[in-house]
């Protein structure tokens, strides 16, 4: 009786050991394909590296593409903890967008995570949207050409170009203009130009609105002939 009573308990111990034994391995592939391993293989923290633009304009696409060091072992994901409305993140590519509007003018905090599901990091920054404002002067033509002081020229066209990527013809009434040299050529209130003598100036054509003056210039070139008259007798 003592002799089966022991058989029966080495074979109930073979059977908890090789549970036991399977019960490991279970537990150790899913410890190795959950991911959870990685680190003790030689997974690398993920870090932001790409500095942020810090200035938007109402109405205009502010993008922003977050650039990571990582080594690519685990999927990343990027996501905004903290956004002004509207801005969106793609998730998988950390590409930040956002169109501002015009309510939206003055500073706004951004907080943005990426985490490669071990490890993760963050970057803050603020972003400052201005009003649309003007931003170049364009004049047509940009230079003139005279050959005689007896016909004057009219500057075509002035357009005023603004931060949005806008623009608009101005009225030549609303400029002033001008002349780097009254010598060589002249401009009146209406943006007629009239050659003098000979040389080259430039015609400087101003343009102010909402506070902000811009300038465009026009290069004038003055090349009048000279007759000469001879005369002989015989």
């Amino acid at each position: 009786m003592y002799l089966v009573k022991e058989k029966e308990g080495g074979e109930n111990m073979k059977k908890r050991t090789a549970c036991f034994s399977i019960i490991i391995v279970i537990l150790l592939t899913s410890f190795l394909m959950s991911g959870c391993v990685l680190p003790f293989l030689g997974n690398e923290p993920v870090t932001i590296v790409s500095k942020p633009k810090l200035d938007a304009v109402a109405g205009v696409l502010y993008k922003y593409q977050l650039d990571i060091e990582d080594d690519s072992k685990t999927r990343v994901v990027f996501a905004l903890s903290v956004a002004p409305e509207g801005m969106t993140v793609e998730g998988s590519t950390g590409i930040i967008m956002w169109t501002p509007a015009q309510g939206q003018i003055g500073k706004h905090e951004v907080k943005i995570m990426v985490n490669d599901g071990w490890f993760k990091d963050e970057q803050e920054f603020t972003i400052t949207v201005s009003p649309v404002q003007l931003k170049s002067l364009s004049v047509k033509p940009t230079s003139m050409s005279f050959t005689s002081t007896n016909l004057p020229k009219n500057i075509e066209s002035i357009t005023a170009n603004y931060t949005d990527n806008s623009s608009k013809v101005i009225d030549k009434s609303k400029c002033s203009f001008t002349s780097n040299d009254i010598k060589i050529a002249t401009v009146d209130e209406e943006g007629k130009v009239k050659a003098i003598a000979k040389g080259s100036t430039a015609i400087t054509a101003s343009y102010t609105e909402e506070g902000i003056t811009k300038n465009a210039a026009i290069t004038v070139t003055v090349t009048i002939s000279t007759t000469t008259t001879s005369s002989g007798g015989g």
